[in-house]
């Protein structure tokens, strides 16, 4: 496949820009912006070629239908499962951090409450009823501090001094708080929290900060709002942690390696409120764990047993779920394959026929849409020799007419001309290949202008002929000499002679004298024109028969004084006669308004409203008749 002319000047600039930027920065590394340009131009260039290749092997893909029914499969059946692997992959790991961090809420809990009642020596504080310590044995927490946290300690809760986590747990003596150090190197309390849980444990001080509806959490604290002192306060760059106890180290892989991070947050109960907005202290216990230790203790029973067999059953399960996905998915491909092969065979056979050769048949035995359709190509392939050669007579007929039709056109005049005095704009749409309307504009010999638009009875050729013959004849006359009704009278005869009475036609001759601004209208049958001026809208009726249909017929004529700046409309009644979705005709109301309002904006404006109010009328129905227009602007 040839490249596009865009495609080769795309490689061209990424070879000359990857050159460039090779050459500057080895000649040049101190060159400044130029190498940036030149890397920038790249890959500019190699996004724009991959963007293209990706288009173009997609296009590839999807031409052939085998290839287009595969990729459809593949996006349906295949995409998804990575998606959804993803999917289940993150639920799980939320259902597992939320499974740990209840966890450890619920263990360092219990570690608090068992290690007040059996440890006495644990540093104690005393609040007072108006909430300000009495006596303590922290040294950052003196008698007489603030302790308004010591109303909300229902269950065991945080202290934050700094880099420093104290669990505080209430006593059954009322106002009496025991303080758990969890961080302290070395720390029991977080050892048994660990032992407790089976996790590698952790135990650090954060900043948590409302932003919005985002709350951001730091892992450097802040100073805590109660603080009292100047003590300085070591700085620890990591958490504190423990290993369990009694917990076999962790091997590797996904599925016993320790890779599982989790975290529980609790704001600290001494973190100020009012400073929400610029960071407030929160503890935070990490845990680190396997998903073999996480799945166990999540089916945990008090008979090992159970839990293994809510594993198993939610392991059959789910290997049903992908056995029969897999048995869809070879069936869809087996379908796919099936209906490619027959395709396939209807494609060879097309390409045969399409080559010309006829003799080929599918001769399919499939009782499906494609057997169908197979059978149908055997029967078309019987009746296209039957065809061509009426398909070659028809062809010589198209071309026939398509040369009458240009002849026709080429009778015609310019559909714009400035002449002495007058301008003018015509618009001829034929309905039919070959239509009966006919303009024109010539200069007689006396020096006036002639102008005529008529209409012949009927479409196709032998109007077309007519129509050729009228325009001829009434040339002839005109350059003879002849006009009004001399002139009709003749071309009457002339139109008689030459065909039968079904053909007639109807025909506006208007002969403008310039220098006077005087017309003589003639007239046969055709509409009465329409004239524009200041004064309003007058219609120039003049009736009489068509021309053709009565020999040795009469033609009035009568003269016309006009006005610079006034509009004369010609028209043929394929605009009034045009119909709508209820057969009702755009009539001579609805002609009459546009002319009114759309008259005084210039010929072409005037034109296009005409034209645009009939088909609006009409929507989406099809012309029945040829639509001409002739509207002369006098100067």
């Amino acid at each position: 496949m040839a490249l596009r002319k865009s495609t080769r000047v795309w490689i061209v600039v990424l070879v000359a820009a990857l050159a460039a930027s090779i050459v500057i920065h080895r000649a040049a590394p101190e060159s400044g912006c130029w190498g940036l340009i030149a890397t920038a131009l790249a890959a500019q260039a190699a996004f724009i070629l991959l963007w293209r290749a990706g288009a173009a092997a997609f296009r590839v893909v999807v031409r052939r239908l085998t290839l287009r029914l595969a990729f459809s499969y593949f996006l349906i059946g295949i995409v998804p499962i990575p998606l959804l692997a993803a999917l289940l992959f993150l639920g799980c790991y939320v259902v597992a951090n939320q499974f740990i961090a209840s966890r450890l809420s619920r263990e360092v809990t219990a570690v608090g409450e068992s290690a007040v009642r059996a440890d006495a020596h644990l540093p104690t504080i005393s609040v007072g009823p108006d909430g300000k310590v009495i006596s303590s044995d922290v040294e950052w927490l003196p008698a007489g501090a603030p302790a308004p946290w010591d109303a909300r300690l229902e269950r065991p809760g945080f202290l934050v001094d700094g880099d420093d986590v104290w669990l505080a747990v209430a006593t059954e003596k009322a106002s009496t708080v025991r303080l758990l150090h969890l961080n302290a190197q070395g720390s029991a309390w977080l050892q048994q929290l660990a032992d407790r849980t089976g996790y590698e444990t952790g135990v650090e001080v954060g900043t948590s900060r409302q932003e919005g509806s985002n709350i951001t959490i730091d892992e450097k604290p802040q100073p805590s709002g109660v603080r009292v002192g100047k003590r300085k306060l070591p700085n620890r760059d990591e958490a504190v942690t423990a290993q369990p106890r009694g917990v076999p180290t962790s091997g590797g892989g996904m599925w016993s390696g320790r890779w599982v991070h989790a975290f529980y947050l609790e704001t600290a109960l001494n973190a100020v409120a009012e400073k929400a907005k610029e960071g407030q202290n929160v503890a935070v216990l990490t845990a680190v764990t396997s998903p073999q230790i996480v799945v166990r203790q999540l089916f945990a029973q008090g008979v090992d047993e159970i839990g293994g067999a809510f594993r198993i059953a939610f392991l059959v399960i789910g290997a049903i779920v992908l056995f029969v996905y897999a048995v869809a998915l070879t069936i869809a491909f087996v379908l796919v394959g099936s209906i490619a092969r027959n395709v396939n065979r209807l494609t060879r056979a097309t390409e045969a026929a399409a080559r010309g050769d006829f003799s080929v048949r599918v001769q399919s035995k499939s009782r499906d849409q494609i057997g169908d359709l197979a059978r149908s190509f055997d029967g078309m392939a019987d009746s296209i020799q039957r065809l061509l050669q009426d398909t070659a007579r028809k062809e010589r007929l198209e071309s026939e007419i398509a040369i009458a039709r240009t002849i026709q056109h080429k009778l015609l005049p310019p559909t714009e001309a400035s002449l002495e005095g007058v301008s003018v704009l015509a618009h001829f749409e034929p309905v039919a290949e070959i239509g009966g309307d006919y303009y024109d504009y010539v200069r007689m010999p006396d020096g006036r202008l002639a102008f005529a638009l008529g209409d012949v009875s009927g479409h196709g050729l032998p109007t077309g002929l007519l129509v050729a013959m009228a325009k001829a004849g009434l040339s002839s006359l005109v350059e003879a000499g002849h006009d009004g009704g001399e002139l009709f009278a003749r071309m009457n005869d002339l139109i008689h002679r030459s065909t039968d009475p079904r053909h007639y036609m109807t025909l506006a001759f208007l002969a403008y004298d310039a220098a006077t601004r005087t017309g003589t209208l003639t007239n046969a049958g055709q509409l009465a024109p329409y004239r524009v001026s200041p004064g309003g809208l007058e219609a120039i009726s003049l009736p009489s028969f068509p021309l053709g249909l009565f020999p040795g017929k009469t033609f009035p004529s009568r003269t016309h004084s006009f006005a610079a700046g006034d509009v004369l409309v010609f028209y043929s009644d394929g605009l009034i006669e045009a119909v709508d979705a209820k057969d009702e005709a755009f009539g001579f109301d609805r002609f009459e308004a546009v002319l009114r309002a759309h008259a005084a904006e210039g010929a072409a404006a005037l034109r296009d409203a005409i034209l645009a109010a009939v088909a609006f009328h009409a929507a989406n129905r099809d012309a029945d008749d040829d639509r001409t227009l002739l509207i002369l602007t006098l100067g």
